[in-house]
């Protein structure tokens, strides 16, 4: 019988039990400003963003069960939660992210992902992206690869340009397709109220819909502008725009009106990412239990939450 050593274990025939259990959550995100500026050759978008991370979470359990050598690994995925319409298969971004971890990082094993989804899909929330850099951090933890911060951000690249931030989150300046991150002065003293309708929008659909000859180009948000102001977020002479809402609100009247709505009550309003969702930010301390209430009572997704200081989290061990 042969024998191989691990990091604590030995391996035996290739094979080494672990029974190891992680319990994370991971946050949802806002665009606190939008810019799209160029179409590249490869098809994406040269954005100028600020991302915000925001207190409504989905949560994972990632078991490794087995460790092994030389095989593929397994990896089974189940979804639960109020969510509908969320593949439990490897077309799932979480499973994509347990697959490209072992192949990146040479480890695999059998490996159960239990996704419980609360961020609304299609609605520019971040909620795919988010949950995939989760199982980036579970799986580095699990298999005790030791990468750094950088190094995760580098492979959820390769998932999706929204992954790499949920690594780090907070209040970050996103660039490039808004994988190239700065982090910013962190957002405090707000609550967002995030209002979602029962419509889902593709962002492919959106960003090609987008015809940047006939969008008047205004200025980019620079770290230099951007840190003063967030000190004092959220103003009412917050600068900050989603350049999307020239496609999509046109085309959907029933966010077009949301968003004034919103703007009527609170200090910013705009679309979050390509949409579905739209968000209002207010002072904390407002009560906006009655405002949320009507939205509620209409059948729209509600949730009032406030700003979230990072990333992905580990919950226990």
């Amino acid at each position: 019988m042969e024998r191989q050593t691990g990091n604590d274990d030995a391996f035996v025939d290739g094979r080494r039990a672990v029974g190891r259990r992680l319990h994370l959550r991971a946050p949802a995100k806002v665009n606190l400003h939008l810019e799209v500026l160029r179409r590249r050759h490869d098809g994406y978008h040269e954005i100028e963003t600020v991302l915000q991370a925001v207190g409504l979470y989905d949560t994972l359990e990632v078991t490794l069960d087995e460790q092994w050598l030389g095989r593929e690994p397994e990896i089974a995925i189940e979804v639960t939660g109020p969510v509908r319409g969320v593949p439990a298969d490897e077309t799932n971004l979480c499973w994509r992210a347990a697959r490209l971890f072992c192949r990146e990082q040479r480890v695999s094993g059998r490996m159960r992902l239990a996704l419980h989804k609360e961020i609304p899909a299609a609605a520019g929330l971040g909620g795919g992206s988010s949950d995939a850099a989760a199982v980036l951090v579970a799986c580095d933890r699990l298999f005790a690869t030791g990468l750094d911060a950088a190094a995760l951000e580098a492979m959820g690249a390769q998932l999706g340009a929204d992954v790499p931030f949920f690594i780090r989150g907070g209040t970050m300046l996103g660039r490039g397709i808004g994988t190239i991150l700065t982090p910013l002065p962190t957002v405090r003293g707000c609550l967002f109220l995030i209002l979602k309708p029962a419509i889902n929008l593709s962002t492919s659909d959106v960003y090609g819909h987008l015809n940047l000859g006939l969008t008047v180009q205004s200025p980019k948000a620079s770290i230099a502008v951007i840190k003063p102001i967030l000190a004092r977020f959220p103003q009412k002479t917050w600068p900050g725009f989603n350049r999307l809402e020239d496609v999509v609100l046109p085309g959907q009247p029933g966010l077009q009106r949301l968003v004034q709505e919103l703007r009527e009550s609170a200090v910013v309003a705009m679309l979050s990412g390509s949409g579905s969702a739209v968000y209002g930010v207010y002072p904390e301390g407002r009560d906006l239990a009655t405002i949320a209430g009507g939205y509620a009572e209409a059948g729209l997704f509600v949730r009032v939450v406030g700003p979230h200081p990072g990333g992905v989290e580990i919950t226990d061990d």
